[in-house]
């Protein structure tokens, strides 16, 4: 049986896409399957709907990384938030920045079941969610997964890049999206 290899890139925007190489790495492996949180203000409309491809999973991160402007978002406000960008193709998914979140987005994510991505070292009591380690540009072993995550500005992108190809080369795992693989409480 294989087993599946959940890839993650956090800070997609225009500018910091890598968007050539991504394109070369769907060819290289048609099964292909990346979720990417989105930094939606830094991009345009016409580059939401280019990274919007059947081997990408949206999802949105923040409006802007460094204002913490989702800290004071209402439930309300985080609903509407969330809701906007649904239009690109976006997954109903969120993840806090430094997985700082608030009561107030996790209850909007569970009125609206949208899972929630954060760390075992923050643990949240969402109804979906996903818990993922911090460790850029290595693969994570699981008994039942494999995953992979990193940052797009990550300075060491394109050599992490070969590695990962590499070690899908070599154990030809079932891609899944962060969607697919979602825990239930």
């Amino acid at each position: 049986m294989k087993k599946s290899l959940v890839i993650s890139y956090d800070d997609l925007w225009e500018g910091n896409d890598h968007w050539e190489e991504f394109e070369k790495f769907a060819q290289e492996f048609p099964d292909l399957k990346i979720t990417f949180f989105v930094i939606v203000g830094k991009c345009t409309n016409e580059f939401l709907e280019k990274v919007n491809q059947p081997w990408s999973e949206l999802v949105y991160h923040c409006w802007s990384h460094h204002r913490k402007d989702w800290l004071s978002w209402s439930k309300e406000e985080a609903k509407e938030k969330l809701l906007e960008y649904q239009k690109y193709g976006f997954g109903k998914g969120f993840k806090a920045p430094h997985f700082r979140i608030t009561d107030e987005i996790c209850k909007a994510c569970d009125e609206l079941d949208f899972w929630v991505c954060s760390s075992p070292t923050v643990p949240i009591k969402n109804k979906k969610y996903w818990y993922t380690y911090p460790k850029d540009g290595i693969v994570l072993k699981y008994p039942d997964y494999d995953e992979y995550n990193d940052h797009l500005q990550n300075k060491n992108f394109s050599e992490c890049l070969v590695i990962l190809k590499q070690f899908c080369s070599n154990n030809k795992p079932e891609f899944k999206f962060i969607s697919e693989v979602i825990k239930i409480q």
